[in-house]
C-alpha cells in the first residue's frame, strides 16, 4: 500500500532535516544528504544528474551570490543546494507554480520545509503561482528592492514558449556579470524536456554559453549556463514583459 504523506509528520521532518544539515561539512556531504533524505517518504531528492549539478555548484560556489532567484521548485532538493554555495547573508526567491507540468506543486505544508534550508543569515522566500504572470514578476521586482539577481537558474514550464518567457522576464533582473543557467538542455523525452534544448540552442549563440553534461545520450539532464554582459538579450533591467 502507497504510503499517504501527512501535513502532521512536517515538523518533525524538518528537525530531522536541520540536524542533518548542521553536520554537512562539505558541498559533498550537502549533495548526500539531498539525494539520501528520507523522513517517512519525505524526500527533496533532485531532479538532477549528480555529477552534473556537482559541478555546477563547484562552478558557481566561488561567486557566492548573494540573490538567487530559482524558477520551479518541485522536491526542493536544487533549492537546498543553491543555498550551500549561496553568500552566507544570501536571499534565494523559488517560484513554483501548483500544479505545474513540469514538477511543479509541492503541498503547501512542504514550505517550512525548504524554508529551513536557509542558513543562519540566509533568507528563503518561496512564491507559489505562474512566473510568467506580470503580477509575479512584480513581487519578485518588489521584493528584490532594486537589487539585482546573482544567479537565476530556470526549471520551471519546460514548453519552448514557457522556457521562453521566462529567460525574457527574468534575466533582464540578472546584474551585468551575473549568472543564468537552465536545465533540461540535452534533448530528450517531450514530457521531460520539452522545448529547454531547442531554446538553448537558440540562447547560448548570443552569449558567452558553458555546459555541463554527462552524456549526451542520457535522454534529458544537463545543465547550461552564461554570464549575462551589459548589452544581455531581452529588454533593459527592470522591464517587464507584459
Amino acid at each position: 500500500m502507497k504510503a499517504v504523506l501527512h501535513p502532521a509528520l512536517a515538523p518533525a521532518a524538518i528537525r530531522a532535516f536541520q540536524a542533518r544539515a548542521a553536520a554537512c561539512a562539505d558541498r559533498e556531504a550537502a549533495l548526500d544528504l539531498a539525494y539520501s533524505f528520507d523522513f517517512a517518504r519525505i524526500r527533496i531528492l533532485p531532479a538532477q544528474v549528480r555529477s552534473e549539478i556537482a559541478a555546477f555548484l563547484d562552478r558557481m560556489a566561488a561567486r557566492a551570490p548573494k540573490v538567487v532567484l530559482e524558477i520551479g521548485t518541485a522536491t526542493g532538493g536544487t533549492l537546498f543546494l543553491l543555498s550551500r554555495i549561496a553568500a552566507p547573508d544570501a536571499r534565494l526567491l523559488s517560484v513554483d507554480l501548483p500544479g505545474g507540468r513540469f514538477g511543479g506543486g509541492y503541498p503547501a505544508w512542504k514550505s517550512g520545509l525548504f524554508r529551513s534550508f536557509a542558513r543562519a543569515r540566509q533568507e528563503v522566500i518561496l512564491l507559489r503561482g505562474d512566473s510568467h504572470e506580470a503580477a509575479m514578476a512584480e513581487r519578485v521586482e518588489a521584493l528584490l528592492g532594486g537589487e539585482p539577481i546573482d544567479l537565476l537558474f530556470i526549471d520551471g514550464d519546460h514548453r519552448y514558449e514557457g522556457v521562453k518567457r521566462d529567460a525574457e522576464m527574468y534575466a533582464p533582473m540578472v546584474r551585468a556579470g551575473g549568472i543564468v543557467a537552465f536545465h533540461d538542455i540535452v534533448p530528450g523525452p517531450e514530457d521531460a524536456v520539452g522545448g529547454v534544448p531547442h531554446f538553448w540552442r537558440e540562447f547560448k549563440a548570443s552569449v558567452p554559453a558553458n555546459e555541463i553534461v554527462a552524456d549526451w545520450n542520457q535522454g534529458g539532464y544537463g545543465i547550461g549556463y552564461a554570464t549575462l554582459g551589459p548589452r544581455l538579450p531581452g529588454p533593459a533591467p527592470g522591464r517587464i514583459i507584459r
